[in-house]
Parts: structure tokens; C-alpha cells; sequence
């Protein structure tokens, strides 16, 4: 079943340029053979199911798979696999701290074999490229983004503290994060695209 969704996509974004140049079905494949046994884990040891598993890969390889097509993602295969076990990882976080479970457990207990060498000191680094992209918005951004990600404000309380509305938020968070996103790119590219 999730093989017919990862091919679905794949015609459904098919492009002249693609990335590897190469039929998308079969890099999808290699993208599918390559992560998802990792992902399959991670869940597992994190509360998790099979089906959780097959969920969260197909969302985060719809994302990751549209950034690649776009051109928004401009990486190799092994940064592309990086960005996706990024993604999975997040949306299951996401999903443990939404509360529609009860009673989960979160570790980071991920056997390292799989994942590229170097990818901690590639996390320090993007950590270091995210700190210096918020130095570059205003308050008003990094404090709505601060409240809503560090702090889990709902878009009620931030609206209440802000004196304004919530639609506006929602509006100011959007426009934020892609100002972050273009720093955040851009540091990328001063980087050699880590």
C-alpha cells in the first residue's frame, strides 16, 4: 500500500528536470529503500506502530519530495535522505506532543548505523546557520516564533499577549517563517549547502 502512494506521487510530480536523472519511480525507490527501515525503527522505539510508521513516511516524502521538484531542495541523495529523516523525525515528534497519545515515551535511542557520518557536526552547523537567520528578523517575528515553537503558545494566546487577532498571527507566523526560510537558504548557500 505505501509503495502505491510512493509511486502515486511520483507521477503526480513528474518533471522534465528531475533531480537524478533518472525515472522519479525509481528514485523513490532508492529513497524508500534507503530510509524507511530507519524510520520503521525510530517509530517503533518511539511509541509507534508499522502504520505510524507508513503514515509519517508518506507525508514527509510528499514534503521533502515537492521541495526536491521545486527546486526549494538542492542537495545530493545523501543530504535528500538526511532532510527526510529531518522531517519524519519532526512530524513524529509532532505527533508524540499533540496529545492524541496517551501515555508515549520519547528517546533518541536511534542506532547511528545508516545514518551518514558526519551528521552531528552537520546538526551543529545548521544549528549555528538557524541561530544566525533569527538574528536576522525583527522582534515582532522572533518573538510570535518564539512564543508559538519554543514556548507552545496556541495562536489564541499569542494573538491575547500580541493585542491582535488570531487570523493576523497566523498571518504574521507564515510570513515569518519564510523570512526564515530565505535566511535560513541563504546561509545554506554560504555554507556549501550543508
Amino acid at each position: 500500500m505505501l509503495y502505491l502512494s510512493i509511486k502515486r506521487i511520483a507521477l503526480a510530480l513528474e518533471t522534465p528536470n528531475d533531480w537524478q536523472k533518472e525515472n522519479p519511480q525509481e528514485s523513490l525507490k532508492h529513497i524508500y529503500t534507503d530510509n524507511f527501515p530507519w524510520l520503521e525503527h525510530y517509530i517503533l522505539q518511539n511509541s509507534g506502530t508499522k502504520e505510524d510508521a507508513g503514515d509519517v513516511f508518506q507525508e514527509a516524502l510528499a514534503a521533502a519530495w515537492l521541495n526536491l521538484r521545486s527546486g526549494k531542495f538542492t542537495g545530493n541523495r545523501q543530504q535528500f535522505n538526511a532532510y527526510l529523516r529531518q522531517i519524519c523525525k519532526y512530524k513524529w515528534i509532532n505527533e508524540l506532543r499533540s496529545g492524541a497519545r496517551k501515555k508515549t515515551s520519547y528517546t533518541d535511542n536511534v542506532p547511528e548505523e545508516g545514518i551518514l557520518p558526519g551528521l552531528q557536526e552537520d546538526d551543529l552547523e545548521r544549528t549555528r546557520m538557524l541561530n544566525s537567520s533569527l538574528g536576522k528578523l525583527g522582534d515582532k517575528c522572533r518573538e510570535v516564533l518564539q512564543l508559538f515553537y519554543y514556548k507552545k503558545k496556541s495562536m489564541a494566546e499569542i494573538a491575547n499577549s500580541l493585542q491582535n487577532t488570531e487570523d493576523s498571527v497566523k498571518t504574521i507566523k507564515y510570513r515569518c517563517m519564510m523570512q526564515l526560510r530565505k535566511y535560513f537558504l541563504e546561509e545554506m548557500r554560504k555554507n556549501g549547502g550543508i
